[in-house]
């Protein structure tokens, strides 16, 4: 009787660890492909970021060219008196050899009733001149005295394109518009390179960029009555019919979206990215491969499969040999046998050991190197950030540069010397302000060292100041200084000290813009042996949980897309490497401090001579 017993508790044994392995391999294989799809997907959002900014890129190379002619004497000049054939032949040759320099598509002037009286593309058989271009919306919001912008398809020609206009205003009152066309296909041919399918839809779901032809003017949603009248009515894309593209049956891996059956990808699974364009009221689609999801969890529960067939294999000798030394009992043998394994694990252990000791050498050395590498790259970011604002601050010089050199050339033809004169000395200013300008990011972007000298704390915050200052001026906020004649000098490198006040003096203007009364004020003053630098805003602040991960890598507490937090983390690790300190302080009517404590130098002589 206790024989069968026995049977079946081992029965019920080997049941339930096979029920187990089964579970193992399961598991593993989902764990694996939900950590595959986690990384797949941050890599999906970055590529679609890329593609993004490369679009936006290409639209905004050509923003300047309607408001720069607007300003040209003889485009003025041509709406005075639109029917004067020899100023008609002036302003096109301008026209053509603006849109040739530039390296843009075609570039017109329209009179208030929207027809076209002069344009780059003139001696062509596709020309606009004689259009009536009334009916478009970069027209009409142009004709209003704003900036209009536009995709659709040309009426004319059948090209697609970005339209871009700029009203010409004399007197007071909008006599005309200068418009340009950007040509988008160069930049869907390169799209088609690549492994990714993207696709670039409007406000109402219509796909009008893709990297897949077949799927360009077809719709993601439904498309309103109301939207079709809208898109018909100003001839957007010359169709009404807009066929939907078939969605497909989507999952949930990792917290990655992975689509299978889509018509975007009919014969793979792919992952989904969803990338707003706000600036255009585009919304950006990107479809990556998730192949490698599969062949993780494949992979993984493979390797569990084999590695429990490997543990059962080891039970089973290790149940064969305990059976042989209770047979054999020869536990003197079995004493010297251990004693030899335990010998061998020892020395095994201290050669691992001693690898492990050089590895970690190496991989501290490799950790330095990675950490300068990430203080670099913070650079490069904050750069990014301000790239935005930088274009702005040179766009208007070189503008205005354009526009002062043509009126100095024509007051000389006139014999107006002394207004060429001044026209001249201004544009010796501008070329001084755009130096300025390109001097402040290079010398902000150079790779900086490590070495111990006495930084100028007043020269340190002006040149962080004039960085930012595109920044300064779009948040709205009133930026002060207070600085102790006392604290004038300290330890540190000058370049990481100016990435310290940029990373902390930005992220003070991210709290407060779009606040009344935004401010945000720099204070230095000396104390024992050591500066104190605070930056402090009148922003919202954070409440306890927030506060306490404010230095932890990637925690953030803006909206998406607008930072990494990696800002606070890369500060806080600059600051330890030169012997500082940083420490969060809020302020008793709402808002956030940082104090920066250094270590206090005697001045730039003093410190070569202890050197």
């Amino acid at each position: 009787m206790p024989f069968p017993l026995a049977r079946a508790a081992r029965a019920l044994l080997f049941a339930a660890l096979a029920a187990a392995s089964l579970f193992v391999v399961i598991e593993a294989g989902e764990v694996a492909e939900s950590r595959v799809a986690e990384s797949l997907a941050g890599d999906a959002r970055q590529r679609a970021e890329i593609y993004a900014q490369s679009l936006e890129g290409v639209i905004e190379r050509f923003g300047f060219l309607p408001a720069a002619a607007a300003l040209d004497l003889r485009v003025r000049q041509l709406l005075s008196a639109p029917d004067d054939p020899a100023q008609v032949a002036t302003v096109n040759a301008y026209l053509q050899r603006l849109s040739r320099e530039a390296g843009a598509g075609v570039v017109y002037l329209l009179i208030p009733s929207g027809l076209t009286i002069a344009a780059s593309n003139w001696n062509t058989a596709q020309t606009y001149i004689g259009q009536d271009f009334s009916y478009r919306p970069y027209f009409t919001e142009a004709l209003a005295g704003r900036t209009g912008r536009f995709y659709a398809v040309g009426t004319l020609t059948g090209i697609p394109g970005y339209f871009i206009s700029a009203p010409v205003i004399i007197d007071g009152a909008v006599r005309g518009v200068v418009a340009t066309k950007v040509d988008l296909d160069p930049m869907e041919a390169v799209w088609r390179e690549g492994t990714d399918r993207v696709l670039v839809a409007d406000a109402n779901g219509v796909v009008f960029l893709a990297s897949d032809p077949a799927l360009k003017l077809r719709a993601t949603k439904p498309v309103a009555a109301a939207a079709r009248q809208e898109m018909e009515r100003t001839r957007k894309y010359g169709r009404a019919d807009y066929p939907p593209i078939e969605p497909g049956r989507t999952e949930t891996v990792g917290g990655a979206p992975l689509v299978s059956g889509s018509e975007v990808a009919p014969q793979s699974r792919v992952l989904f990215e969803e990338k707003p364009l706000p600036a255009y009221n585009w919304t950006l689609l990107l479809f990556a491969d998730a192949a490698p999801v599969a062949i993780a969890g494949r992979s993984a529960r493979l390797g569990a499969a084999l590695g429990l067939i490997v543990l059962g294999l080891i039970g089973l000798y290790g149940r064969q040999h305990r059976r042989r030394v209770r047979e054999n009992r020869a536990a003197q043998r079995e004493l010297e046998a251990k004693v030899a394994a335990r010998t061998a694990d020892l020395s095994t252990a201290n050669l691992k050991l001693a690898g492990e000791i050089e590895e970690r050498a190496r991989a501290e050395g490799d950790l330095r190197e990675t950490q300068g590498e990430l203080i670099q790259a913070a650079k490069m970011a904050t750069l990014g950030q301000m790239a935005a604002g930088i274009t702005h601050e040179l766009n208007q010089p070189l503008a205005a540069l354009r526009g002062l050199a043509e009126n100095a050339g024509a007051f000389l033809r006139q014999g107006r010397e002394e207004e060429a004169a001044a026209n001249l000395t201004r544009i010796v200013s501008l070329v001084g302000r755009l130096g300025k300008i390109t001097g402040q990011l290079r010398s902000f972007s150079r790779r900086s060292g490590t070495e111990r000298v006495a930084v100028d704390v007043a020269a340190a915050i002006a040149e962080s100041l004039a960085i930012l200052s595109p920044r300064i001026r779009a948040s709205g906020a009133r930026v002060t200084t207070d600085l102790d004649p006392a604290a004038q000098w300290v330890v540190f490198e000058p370049i990481r000290l100016s990435q310290v006040l940029v990373n902390l003096v930005g992220n003070a203007l991210d709290a407060v813009k779009g606040r009344p009364g935004a401010q945000v004020v720099i204070r230095a003053w000396a104390g024992e042996g050591q500066v104190v630098l605070s930056v402090e805003d009148n922003g919202p602040g954070l409440e306890g949980a927030a506060l306490a991960r404010i230095f932890d890598p990637f925690f953030t507490t803006k909206p998406a897309g607008e930072g990494l937090g990696l800002g606070l983390p890369i500060s806080l690790a600059i600051a330890r490497e030169f012997g500082a300190t940083l420490q969060p302080r809020p302020m008793p009517g709402g808002g956030l401090a940082f104090d920066l404590a250094l270590e206090a130098a005697a001045g730039p002589e003093r410190m070569r001579h202890v050197s």
